[in-house]
């Protein structure tokens, strides 16, 4: 029993360094303040329509799997990622990555992006197809890292790039 006491004592410890506080309930109880308050601010949840989403995923969410999941639920789908720089530029990537049809929708448009004039022309290229743009800022890929897309957006460096990227998007079509 002394021994499980000295482990929990060991464990607390290690908590307090890793938190950098001298009193973890108290840190606790701190975090729980500020979710209150946060929760005051937003008393009201988001209404949002679609529950079963189908996320973009490489090498899966092609035209063929996303029917194959329409069938058995979801209710909005994602396209993979395309890059739109390719998408602007080759109308042959264009027709290859971009496969659509009627019974497709819901459907969100996803894109990697590090300029804002060529993701706005590749909105604007697919806008009557789709029903919502996406950027992706997810990417932590290799791939991501060298083309300076996804993830790697998310440094404070590029806060402006980012802001910009969106604006010229939502400037460039109707949804």
């Amino acid at each position: 029993e002394k021994s499980s006491k000295s482990e929990k004592k060991t464990k607390k410890e290690k908590k307090r360094q890793l938190v950098g506080a001298d009193n973890i309930d108290g840190a606790l109880k701190k975090a729980r303040v500020r979710v209150t308050l946060s929760e005051e601010v937003h008393p009201r949840p988001v209404e949002f329509e679609h529950k079963y989403i189908l996320a973009p995923m490489v090498g899966a969410s092609e035209l063929a799997f996303r029917m194959l999941c329409r069938k058995y639920g979801a209710q909005l789908a994602y396209t993979p990622m395309m890059s739109s720089e390719l998408f602007v530029r080759d109308e042959d990537y264009r027709i290859a990555e971009f496969q659509t049809i009627p019974e497709d929708r819901p459907l969100v448009c996803h894109f990697s992006a590090n300029n804002p004039e060529t993701f706005a022309a590749a909105a604007k290229l697919c806008e009557h197809q789709c029903d919502a743009i996406d950027l992706n800022l997810g990417c932590p890929q290799r791939t991501a890292h060298v083309g300076h897309f996804g993830s790697y957006l998310l440094g404070p460096e590029d806060r402006d790039l980012v802001i910009s990227i969106v604006k010229s998007g939502r400037q460039a079509v109707s949804i």
